[in-house]
Order: structure tokens, then C-alpha cells, then sequence
């Protein structure tokens, strides 16, 4: 018995209602319950297996089918020769005239960030303490510093500091003195969110960080408004 009238089976059949959600024997709910669980325990599985090192999946062996373990083995150990090359670098390398050639209009498939800088000018320091940061935290990325009268003979100190951005051999970027980044007041996330604007690194920052900081600053300063409103009212 469905529990239904004979005017509601009618209304259904008409399509002026909906037939109510059919009732499941217990049979039907305890294998639908079976069912749930073997998937549940098939996909723990399989995301088990994925992220599993190369240590864990030797402890596997006795338990798993081993086709299974050589073909995860396969793709774990090239997964890690992909990272080991994609994040090969992690320093910056202060280089000289004669290996410029080679460390960076030779280097391909890959973004080379280039300081040129002088001793002496303090935004010159500012900027190689930021690279040797940003090069530790974008290891996929080669960063260089290298003199400037070495780089280019009788380049003018007023350009300094100058960052030039490679892509295969060519510059795809340039920042030439801190004039837009803030001067002395440069902090090492404008620098990442310029070098981001070139595609040279891959940054988690939405938008350009002076525009937050200024955004906030506005933010903190209504609120203090609001609250010597507030007090002047009391």
C-alpha cells in the first residue's frame, strides 16, 4: 500500500503533484549503506596511494597488487625529478661579466631576474636583501646580481638599482630605480608583485600591495572617525 488516495495517484498521473520519494525495504537501505561504504573506502584508498612517498609505498607491498605500486612508484619518482628541476635554484648568485652570456641570454625555458647594482647605494643593498628573499621563497626562478659597470660598460648610477627580467634569452621587464615601487620605502612584496607583473614568479597576492596598504590605512582611519563621533556624541 502506498498510503496514497485514489485523487492523489490521479493528480501524479495528471502531473499536478509530485509523487512522494519511494520508501526503501530495509534490504534496499542496507545494501545502498554497503554500497556507500565501499566507495567511501575505495576513494581513501586511491588518495592513500596518490600521496603516498616512496617510503610508504614500499610498506604497501605486502597489501597491494603490485602492477598498482610499480605504476604509482613510476609517477612519484617523476613527480619528484619535475620538482627537483622546477625548483633548482633557491639563492642569489652574484655573477661576473664573462658568465653573464651564459647565465642568462643562454638560459631558456626559464625567467632569470637580473639585479644590477653598485656598492655603496643603500637601495642598491635594500634591493639584493629582497632578491635573496624572494629567490629562497621562488626557487624555479634564477636570480642574479651582477655590477652594473660590468653588466653594461659606463652604465649612469642614476638608473640604479635597475632589475632586468629575462624569459629564453629576452627581456620581458624592467624595473629601473625604486622610483615607482616607493624608494626607500620599498618593501620586499612590491618588489614581488612587480616581478609578478612579468610573469618571472607566481605570486598569492590579489593586487598591488601598495593599494592594500592604502586601502587598510582608509579603512583604520573611518573607523577612528566613527569612534570620535560616537565619543563626541556621549
Amino acid at each position: 500500500m502506498s498510503g496514497r488516495t485514489e485523487w492523489e495517484d490521479i493528480q501524479i498521473r495528471l502531473g499536478n503533484m509530485k509523487a512522494p520519494p519511494k520508501e526503501l525495504t530495509e534490504d534496499e537501505l542496507f545494501d545502498l549503506i554497503q554500497e556507500a561504504a565501499v566507495l567511501a573506502s575505495e576513494a581513501e584508498k586511491r588518495e592513500k596511494l596518490e600521496n603516498a612517498s616512496l617510503e610508504d609505498l614500499r610498506e604497501m607491498e605486502d597489501d597491494e597488487d603490485e602492477k598498482v605500486l610499480e605504476e604509482l612508484r613510476k609517477r612519484r619518482i617523476a613527480q619528484m625529478k619535475l620538482e627537483k628541476e622546477l625548483n633548482k635554484f633557491g639563492e642569489l648568485y652574484h655573477i661576473s661579466e664573462p658568465s653573464y652570456k651564459s647565465e642568462v641570454t643562454e638560459t631558456k625555458g626559464i625567467f632569470v631576474v637580473v639585479h644590477l647594482f653598485k656598492s655603496g647605494i643603500p637601495q642598491c643593498q635594500l634591493i639584493n636583501e629582497y632578491l635573496g628573499q624572494l629567490a629562497k621563497k621562488f626557487k624555479a626562478t634564477k636570480f642574479v646580481k651582477i655590477r652594473s659597470e660590468e653588466a653594461i660598460h659606463n652604465y649612469p648610477d642614476k638608473n640604479l638599482p635597475t632589475v632586468l627580467i629575462y624569459y629564453s634569452g629576452d627581456i620581458v621587464g624592467q624595473i629601473i630605480t625604486l622610483a615607482q615601487t616607493g624608494g626607500d620605502a620599498t618593501t620586499m612584496k612590491d618588489i614581488e608583485w612587480q616581478l609578478a607583473k612579468f610573469g618571472a614568479v607566481k605570486t598569492d597576492m590579489q593586487e598591488d600591495p601598495k593599494l592594500t596598504a592604502k586601502k587598510k590605512k582608509s579603512s583604520r582611519g573611518k573607523y577612528d572617525s566613527d569612534e570620535s563621533d560616537d565619543s563626541d556624541r556621549d
